[in-house]
């Protein structure tokens, strides 16, 4: 009995290596050349001296289907095993309460390294960079590349300030780094931490993202972290009520970009990256989460209820949106200051407006560079950054300041509780000619007043 046992398992293991030397033949034809299996180990190691063939081809085929696959290139993890991976430790974060976070790196210059040295020379910028992200990096860490030009590492257990630790460490090896101090190659890096930045993947990914960016937009060889954005106070009644009249101001939907309007169908990838940076504004500021969309929201209304063409309207829908893009370039600890700033501290605020201009000059849309430089100008001439009085000041300025102000005063923020939005409309007045364009005043009061008897009537 003994003796048919013995062969009915040979006949097995026999049948097995049968089979994984097929599928080894099939493989090799229709592997793809950018990609291999991970060469943590080898199926050699499962060999063992005296074993039969058959029994070590077995052990193969459970090797090669365990065996996660990863870019030949670098030996890292593809895009789609970090996102994968991403959504796993989310769901563990979420549940023991632990934070994580994210480094998106893009490499600075990348493309005149291929312009000069073609594919090969950017191959092997790429061949640099990988070892000197994962030779910093824990065992527990997933370093992946991302994109083209870019990597990324998920950090289990790791907070804002550990992770930004980690990025400077990845920077200066980088421009440190002989070869790539050739090729003139540096890197920016963005990050981000659950839950300060996201409750989502795709949200704290985002932000890490927008760092980057904003890194690149820098110069580059730098890291952009953003702060923990701060929630809303207990102000329920008076939101729900905002979120109405944004609404009926703004009929087309929640979203104000679901639909590019045509004149930004050509730059379609450079408003996400700007949309992105706006979002990530939200992360450093003392506002509640939805400030850039409901200011938005708002300002369209009110270009809408003053009649201004299509075109314009969806100029100033955007500005209202990025209209604080330029935040991103004020330090943390101004941003962040749980009281008021002091003369030095506003007039380093101060320098958002113009920085925000700044920013959304690839844009090649005049009217939203102005629109966002000049939104703190005021109607009597005391506002900055250029001292701009009345109609002088553009007039989608002149809109999202009013816009903006007033979500500000029904909003809580960190050295102030909220307003209601009967003293918020009363300050709106009372500064009405001084601070605001009088007719701009005007319609939004109208607007309030159409949107809270259609409120009454539903």
């Amino acid at each position: 009995m003994a003796w048919l046992d013995w062969v009915i398992i040979m006949s097995i293991a026999l049948l097995a290596g049968a089979i994984v030397g097929a599928m080894r033949r099939r493989g090799r034809s229709l592997n793809k050349p950018d990609l291999q299996p991970r060469k943590t180990g080898s199926p050699d190691s499962y060999k063992k001296p005296g074993l039969p063939t058959a029994l070590h081809n077995a052990r193969a085929l459970q090797y090669s289907a365990e065996a996660p696959i990863t870019d030949v290139l670098t030996g890292l993890e593809t895009h789609g095993q970090f996102r994968e991976a991403l959504d796993r430790e989310r769901d563990r974060a979420a549940q023991t309460g632990r934070p994580f976070s994210l480094i998106v790196v893009g490499l600075d210059r990348f493309r005149q390294v291929y312009e000069r040295m073609g594919r090969l020379g950017g191959d092997k910028v790429l061949k640099a960079v990988a070892p000197l992200l994962t030779a910093r990096s824990r065992h527990s860490d997933v370093v992946a590349r991302y994109g083209a030009d870019e990597f990324a590492i998920l950090m289990p257990g790791t907070d804002a300030q550990r992770a930004e630790a980690l990025a400077q460490r990845l920077r200066a090896a980088v421009e440190a780094d002989r070869f790539l101090r050739l090729c003139e190659v540096t890197a920016s890096f963005g990050v981000a931490t659950f839950p300060d930045h996201g409750q989502t993947p795709e949200a704290i990914l985002r932000v890490a993202e927008s760092g980057m960016y904003l890194a690149k937009r820098s110069d580059g060889n730098c890291v952009k972290v953003a702060s923990p954005s701060i929630a809303a106070g207990d102000a329920e009644r008076d939101h729900e009520w905002l979120e109405a009249i944004a609404k009926r101001m703004f009929p087309a939907g929640d979203e104000p970009f679901t639909r590019y309007p045509q004149q930004f169908e050509q730059r379609k990838p450079l408003l996400d990256t700007i949309m992105a940076l706006a979002f990530a504004v939200e992360g450093k500021g003392p506002y509640m989460q939805g400030h850039c969309l409901t200011v938005s929201k708002l300002a369209a209304g009110i270009a809408l209820q003053a009649g201004l063409p299509h075109e314009e309207i969806d100029n100033v829908r955007l500005a209202g949106f990025v209209h604080d893009i330029g935040k991103l370039h004020v330090p943390e600890h101004v941003l962040r200051k749980p009281t008021l700033l002091t003369a030095e501290e506003f007039e380093v605020m101060k320098g958002h407006a113009a920085w925000g201009a700044k920013m959304l000059e690839p844009l090649d849309v005049e009217a939203i560079e102005r629109s966002v430089r000049h939104h703190h100008e005021r109607y009597d001439g005391m506002g900055y950054p250029d001292g701009l009085a009345g109609e002088s000041i553009p007039l989608g300025a002149r809109i999202v300041a009013v816009a903006e102000s007033f979500h500000n005063m029904v909003s809580a923020l960190r050295y102030r509780t909220a307003r209601t939005f009967k003293d918020a409309l009363a300050e709106l007045r009372r500064c009405s000619g001084t601070q605001f364009d009088p007719q701009i005043v005007k319609v939004f009061f109208a607007l309030t007043e159409i949107s809270s008897h259609h409120r009454g009537h539903q």
